[in-house]
């Protein structure tokens, strides 16, 4: 062993230290906690921290008992660790290397007088954990998980009808409450319903298990005036309900929704289906249920859809520095998972990236995934304007050969042309400098035009309706114009929750409405105002 064997491990696996400070052991104690609550990891004694380089210690042998002896002195519990040494760059001077191993008997505290302080590894560095971090030590050091603990609630505050229903329609087997609670892991032995058991309920009572959906004007939130087009806040009741609300507003507010055909679902949408619930029911089985005070999110753009929950990957890793053919399959609640598997609404064998993927073959806007140990999150092209990949023929590719010969003949032309255009593109440039400022002049009159129609628009709808509806009906599809303008899409839902009536009393509206020509039907579920 020497230096050049630690060259390819990773900045967050290693620590340098040029020599063992004994009197001031913080300095790496905390690294030996947060390597034993993460991934492990090595801390280098007699190694320079910014070259690396192996310069020894004076005395390995004595610096390697002083190490053990802090260690068992300073660190609770007991950490796995080995030390080893390898040779300097000096000949008869050695460097120590101390590898700290994680787990089992989690969390690691550095202990000190009367503190005791919990570290985990960010990156490069080595710092406290926070409570949450904590927490989830804590019953990873029990082998337990959030959903597995028990509640001061009983069997008799909460109903499971509709799991109950699901299982039935899934597996064909009737839900017997008194039997399948505990053995499903909804209720301990004891009666106690589990957090399990409380998320899946009827009565949703972990009401921070909620989602929330938001359709956004533009690209980005903010972008634009008025920027919400439609958004909904679901929460008490269970998971199954959550999943298909979810499921709903993304239909509802896709511009090509997919559609049931026969048996099978009709793939020509701006969302796969597929994805769509492969990443919704990751949101719900994977998020950290211990973060009280967030949930999760769908936003949809007009070029995306990105959802995203609390909590990190389990490992600690980051997916987007992942292989992600390779990513493991890690459950943060073990109970719900194994629920949603048994419902069919994701495979058991770790496949779900995979399909995300997939799903976008003949496209060269792909699905991207970010995560950090606070949240993850998942970002779908919309494929209804996502470039889809050109294939090129064996024939193309003859021609475009022969093209090629063709076009070094041209470029020698091209290349005395192009002495001439250089001094063309100097006048060239001036006129740009006059071209741009036209330009902004362009762009405030464009918005003023905007604004203009918008105008002429809604006096066209009063005229138009003033016969028709009520004065407070017609109010409020101004106040929809002024929302949707007459560039993005809407349906019966979003006229029901912003008129407050039923989705029935909507689709009258909406009759009436293109009856009377100011809205116009694009497809089934699909207006527009003309």
């Amino acid at each position: 062993m020497d230096i050049n064997d630690f060259q390819g491990i990773e900045s967050s696996f290693l620590d340098y230290k040029i020599s063992l400070e004994a009197e001031k052991p913080k300095s790496w104690l905390k690294s030996v906690s947060a390597f034993a609550n993460t991934k492990g990891g090595h801390i280098l004694f007699g190694v320079t921290d910014r070259t690396h380089e192996a310069i020894g210690l004076d005395d390995a042998q004595k610096a390697g008992s002083k190490i053990a002896e802090i260690i068992s002195a300073r660190i609770s519990p007991k950490v796995n660790y080995t030390i080893n040494t390898f040779p300097g760059a000096k000949e008869g001077r050695l460097c120590l290397v101390l590898s700290i191993y994680p787990g089992p008997h989690y969390p690691y505290y550095y202990v000190h007088e009367h503190t005791r302080e919990c570290y985990v590894r960010r990156g490069d560095r080595s710092e406290p954990a926070t409570t949450l971090e904590v927490n989830a030590l804590i019953l990873k050091g029990i082998n337990q998980t959030y959903d597995a603990l028990p509640t001061s609630y009983k069997l008799d505050d909460i109903s499971f009808t509709l799991l109950g229903a699901s299982l039935k329609q899934e597996t064909g087997e009737s839900f017997n409450l008194l039997q399948d609670a505990v053995s499903l892991g909804l209720t301990t032995p004891n009666g106690e319903v589990t957090n399990a058991g409380l998320l899946l309920c009827d009565q949703g009572v972990l009401r921070h298990s909620r989602v929330v959906c938001t359709h956004w004007k533009g690209k980005e939130k903010g972008e634009i005036d008025g920027d919400a087009l439609d958004d909904q806040e679901f929460f008490g009741t269970s998971l199954i309900m959550l999943l298909n609300n979810a499921e709903a507003f993304i239909r509802n507010n896709s511009k090509n929704p997919w559609t049931i055909r026969g048996m099978r679902r009709e793939e020509k949408s701006d969302y796969p289906f597929k994805a769509v619930r492969e990443v919704l029911v990751n949101a719900l089985i994977h998020r950290d249920y211990q973060n009280i005070g967030a949930e999760v999110h769908v936003d949809m753009y007009d070029d995306r859809m990105e959802i995203s929950s609390p909590g990190g990957m389990m490992n600690g890793s980051c997916i987007q520095d992942l292989d992600l053919k390779t990513v493991p399959s890690m459950r943060r609640n073990e109970i719900i998972s194994d629920i949603f598997g048994r419902l069919h609404y994701m495979d058991r064998r770790g496949s779900g990236i995979r399909r995300i993927i997939n799903s976008y073959t003949h496209y060269e806007n792909k699905p991207s995934f970010y995560s950090n140990e606070y949240f993850f999150l998942v970002s779908l092209p919309n494929r209804g304007i996502a470039s889809r990949i050109k294939h090129t023929t064996g024939k193309t590719q003859l021609t475009t050969g022969k093209t090629q010969l063709t076009t070094g003949k041209t470029q020698l032309t091209t290349g005395k042309t192009q002495l001439t255009t250089e001094k063309t593109q100097l006048t060239t440039e001036k006129t740009q400098l006059t071209t741009e400022k036209t330009q902004l002049t362009a762009e405030k009159t464009q918005l003023t035009a905007e604004k203009t129609q918008l105008e002429v628009l809604r006096a066209d709808i009063r005229q138009k309706t003033e016969k028709i509806f009520r004065p407070v009906t017609v109010d409020k599809i101004i106040k929809l114009l002024s929302t949707y303008e007459n560039k993005y899409s809407f349906n019966r839902q979003i006229v029901a929750k912003q008129f407050e009536i039923s989705e029935n009393a909507a689709s009258r509206i909406l009759k009436k409405a293109m009856d009377c020509g100011i809205v116009r039907k694009e497809k089934k579920g699909v207006y527009y105002f003309k």
